[in-house]
């Protein structure tokens, strides 16, 4: 069974008042439905953007909330969580002869980035960690995993609060060969806390082979601060980055951020919820890095880089007679251009280029795309 439907039948089997359930026999959401958790799904996604700050630190206590989660952000986050997955997977090889997998999913919620890793690593036997200050949380984690997770892959969980202090306590000095920390970094403080979170895992938790991933809400505050954790770190950067440079768009202005879009096939029950909240999730924004230990060998994404590649850090920019787009690479941001007057079969990569392709250009307006950010 899929991720989907495992989800909206357990939110509602486990959810959803009695007054409603004995209306409808089945495990389909009706409009009702959608109407009854849409009030927490306005709540979270408000606190999420504008209402972050006000957050309260332990949101999943309610059951509101966690309901509201589960239906409007599992999927989504498990949609980012796989892409990242499959990048990492494309530039470094980390799936390549691994029969076992030992993950942990930090502040993992409901299960997203575990499901999601054992959905990825089907073929390979994997032992999953998940850590969550909420019990609650974590109680509807292991249900979820249970049905939709890998038969063949474990969970086991953690109660703790995502800080260094106590993850050092709790985790007893193990390492991992993958990481993910999903949507976690931006609720545990200021740069220096975020920054230190991050290096501590590298350090302390992470295998000299492994990856971290993080993921972060692709909004212009918590992006910028998942910049400038970046510029910080002592790792190796292998995506979205080409490069181990301080970051040039962090320096060029105060105003622009990383992020990309992802493209996806949006779930009708989320898209019934949009409709009552006035949003759209036709695409999903999304900020992220993907790391590894400091090492003196080459990385995959600094050899093709030495080739001439760049990455798209923008949308198309179209003005009068022009398309421009802005490329980061080599430590730096750089523009091309393309004047309508002079399209042509040698540029007419500059029709299909999207945010997020790496690219492969030199100069004048001769460009190919390597690889699509959405393949």
């Amino acid at each position: 069974m899929d991720l989907e439907s495992v989800l909206l039948g357990y939110i509602k089997r486990t959810y959803l008042p009695d007054r409603f359930r004995k209306s409808c026999s089945n495990e389909a959401f009706t409009e009702r439905d959608l109407h009854f958790f849409a009030v927490g799904a306005a709540e979270l996604s408000d606190a999420f953007t504008a209402g972050r700050r006000d957050m309260p630190k332990n949101y999943f206590n309610r059951k509101e909330a966690r309901s509201a989660y589960l239906l409007y952000f599992t999927l989504t986050n498990a949609a980012k969580v796989t892409k990242c997955l499959e990048e990492t997977s494309r530039l470094t090889g980390f799936a390549d002869g691994r029969s076992e997998i030992n993950i942990l999913d930090l502040g993992c919620g409901p299960g997203t980035g575990a499901i999601a890793c054992s959905l990825f690593f089907r073929a390979s036997r994997a032992v999953i960690t998940g850590v969550d200050q909420n019990v609650d949380i974590l109680k509807d984690a292991r249900s979820l995993f249970a049905a939709a997770g890998n038969p063949n892959h474990k969970l086991q969980t953690i109660v703790a609060p995502v800080r260094p202090a106590f993850l050092g306590d709790r985790l007893k000095g193990r390492r991992f060969d993958l990481i993910v920390a999903a949507n976690i970094l931006n609720e545990i403080g200021g740069i220096k806390e975020q920054r230190l979170l991050c290096q501590t895992l590298i350090n302390d938790h992470l295998e000299n082979d492994g990856v971290l991933i993080v993921v972060d809400p692709a909004l212009q505050r918590t992006t910028r601060a998942l910049m400038e954790v970046r510029n910080g770190l002592v790792a190796d950067i292998i995506a979205p980055c080409l490069h181990c440079e301080p970051c040039p768009m962090l320096a060029f202005n105060r105003r622009d951020w990383c992020h990309f879009y992802l493209e996806w096939k949006c779930p009708e029950t989320i898209r019934g919820v949009d409709r009552l909240l006035g949003i759209k999730h036709d695409y999903l924004k999304m900020a992220y890095l993907i790391l590894k230990k400091r090492s003196l060998s080459p990385q995959p994404h600094r050899a093709v880089e030495e080739g001439g590649l760049w990455r798209v850090v923008s949308s198309p920019l179209n003005s009068k007679g022009k398309c421009e787009f802005v490329l980061c690479g080599r430590g730096r941001l750089k523009r091309i251009s393309r004047l309508d007057r002079n399209r042509s079969a040698a540029n007419a990569a500059f029709d299909r280029i999207r945010r997020g392709d790496v690219v492969r250009t030199d100069d004048g307006d001769s460009v190919t795309i390597e690889a699509p950010f959405n393949r």
